[in-house]
């Protein structure tokens, strides 16, 4: 397992206020650019998460979030974590 974290939006990605955060989804594969798994999180308040039962080997992470019109932003940079 790998834990992620992250700082919460405080903007739209115009530059506006950020005003109806609703959750984040991660997304992460095993080639880079290409997400085969992901996970929703329906609570802004949430900035951790775990993600088990991983098999060895290099995991390319990004995450979106979503306001509450379920309208998702860009992927995040990407982090790569070694599951050993």
């Amino acid at each position: 397992s790998t834990t992620l974290s992250w700082t919460p939006p405080t903007e739209n990605e115009d530059g506006s206020p950020l005003m109806d955060l609703a959750g984040y989804k991660i997304y992460w594969g095993t080639t880079p650019g290409d997400y085969t798994h992901s996970a929703k999180i329906n609570n802004a308040g949430i900035t951790t998460y775990v993600v088990d039962n991983l098999n060895p080997g290099t995991y390319e992470f990004v995450a979106t979030s979503f306001n509450a019109d379920g309208v998702e932003s860009d992927y995040s940079a990407p982090t790569t974590r070694v599951v050993n």
